[in-house]
């Protein structure tokens, strides 16, 4: 499995796709933590500020990171694939709220987003190189 590989640091050479999937487990991790902490701050579904689908997304973020990371160790394959696809959709209803708030109040609150755009930023870079050089199963 790919993860023994990840975590064996008794290999010398620093493998780009060890750095590179570290980093993605890094990010997802940060967001579970962001999104556990909303929850029990606010409870199950607590994003009422924006519409349910929004809502429903975001709270179940606190699922899909977490199984990103799960998949990126056991089949990187499928999480390079679950790593796009989250990034490219949050990203762009993370911007989508965030321009719909400052057209309705006038007031632009970035908040992560800007941290969360070059995280995306850095997923959708590498990812080429990492589907090339892992190794397993392509999904589907």
């Amino acid at each position: 499995m790919f993860y023994r590989a990840l975590f064996n640091f008794r290999i010398r050479a620093l493998n780009p796709v060890r750095l590179i999937f570290a980093i993605y487990i890094f990010g997802f991790a940060y967001g579970t933590r962001n999104h556990i902490v909303d929850i029990l701050a606010d409870g199950w579904l607590g994003y009422d500020f924006v519409p349910l689908p929004i809502n429903l997304y975001w709270t179940l973020l606190t699922f899909f990171d977490p199984l990103t990371i799960f998949l990126l160790l056991t089949f990187p394959k499928a999480g390079i694939i679950l790593s796009l696809l989250i990034m490219t959709t949050d990203i762009a209803i993370n911007t989508g709220v965030t321009v719909y708030f400052y057209y309705q109040t006038g007031m632009l609150t970035l908040d992560r987003l800007p941290l969360q755009i070059a995280f995306g930023i850095f997923v959708f870079l590498t990812s080429p190189l990492a589907w090339k050089r892992v190794k397993g199963p392509t999904p589907g």
